[in-house]
């Protein structure tokens, strides 16, 4: 197929799911804070464009680094719901069940369809490394929220053991930037609580395109642990 042609149904595809995106972000907020007319990512044609060009754009990338693969495909999806999900928690502070669980579909069906990022073994096992180091924090309050914890196991099982670890550093790192700015700025301070579901799904989409670049990566990496 034509690379230009490509490059046109690719976009034109990831702009009509960015429209989409954000309708679905609009119904999730509204079904769960009614006194909320327009979230801070909606209430204009401007932000409509933004949410369109931001999912076309990415998927573009996407498939300028890995071809139209499969992986390339699980990775435009994966990359989609991180950003409505994002957009959910960043607010109202929470994270839908339904987003959870179709982080976990999407990574199940490329796992069944031959096509995963881990080990099927090592994919469970990083369902239940995600969901323990987010549940610790969760039970005594401290961080986490229940979402968070659901969240989490669904990074684990679609990166796998090696993968979500590697996320969770990702994410430290980038919570340590963001604690940085809030001080630098006084915002807050050491004790501010964040919705912790944007960095999560910032660093599961960072590992998803490392591990475009070198498939033992995840491997690789998680050797020094």
């Amino acid at each position: 197929m034509d690379q230009l042609l490509i490059t046109a149904e690719v976009f034109i595809i990831g702009a009509v799911t960015g429209v989409l995106m954000k309708k679905t972000t609009d119904y999730l907020v509204r079904q769960r804070v009614k006194t909320l007319t327009n979230h801070q990512l909606s209430g204009n044609v401007t932000k409509t464009i933004f949410w369109a060009m931001l999912n076309a754009t990415i998927w573009l990338i996407f498939v300028k680094l890995n071809g139209l693969e499969p992986k390339t495909l699980e990775c435009m999806l994966l990359f989609s719901i991180c950003v409505i999900l994002s957009a959910v928690d960043i607010s109202i502070k929470k994270i839908p069940n339904e987003l959870v669980l179709m982080t976990i579909f999407v990574g199940g069906a490329f796992i069944i369809t031959g096509q995963p990022i881990a080990s099927i073994g090592m994919n469970i096992f990083g369902l239940v490394i995600g969901f323990i180091i987010f549940f610790l924090p969760a039970i005594i309050g401290k961080g986490a929220g229940w979402g968070d914890v659901k969240y989490a196991a669904a990074v684990g099982f679609c990166l796998g053991v090696y993968g979500i670890i590697s996320a969770i550093m990702i994410m430290t790192f980038f919570l340590m930037i963001y604690t940085a700015y809030l001080i630098i700025r006084r915002k807050g301070n050491l004790k501010s609580k964040v919705a912790l579901g944007p960095f999560m799904a910032s660093s599961f989409v960072s590992v998803l395109i490392l591990n475009f670049n070198n498939t033992n990566y995840l491997i690789d990496f998680g050797m020094l642990f």
